[in-house]
């Protein structure tokens, strides 16, 4: 059975955001003028150096205030998660404290223990395979 939570059909593999060529029959239908119509840049791939974004829709880190001793959660996987799946190309993850000293608050996310890398990890996974870094 396959993943219930890819339930989108990616276009060229490129995941939700990516820019694609009008079709024949969306061209004959009047929703596009040609195929040559050019991709509006906010929708363009970006290189920069070696990474490539599929778009230009970048996120910024937010402070978001919900974890459990430094532990990202279940609110974490569906806030990153719906951006990816939404088709942003680059979420920042938020601020996130290598020492519990260095939180702004003590719902802040944090990474000084090895245990906190396994739900950041799911989370990242999660975007990735929406196409999102």
């Amino acid at each position: 059975m396959s993943d219930p939570r890819n339930f989108y059909q990616p276009q060229a593999n490129r995941g939700p955001g990516a820019a694609v060529q009008p079709s024949d029959s969306e061209i004959k239908q009047g929703f596009a003028s040609s195929q040559s119509e050019t991709t509006p840049a906010l929708f363009a791939p970006l290189k920069i150096r070696g990474v490539e974004l599929k778009n230009r829709v970048v996120v910024s880190p937010m402070c978001m205030y919900s974890s459990v001793d430094g532990f990202a959660t279940n609110f974490h996987l569906v806030h990153v998660g719906q951006l990816a799946m939404r088709g942003v190309s680059l979420v920042i993850m938020e601020a996130t404290g290598v020492a519990p000293e260095g939180r702004i608050t003590p719902n802040c996310l944090g990474i000084w223990k090895d245990e906190h890398i396994e739900k950041l990890r799911e989370v990242v996974a999660f975007a990735h395979e929406n196409k999102a870094l």
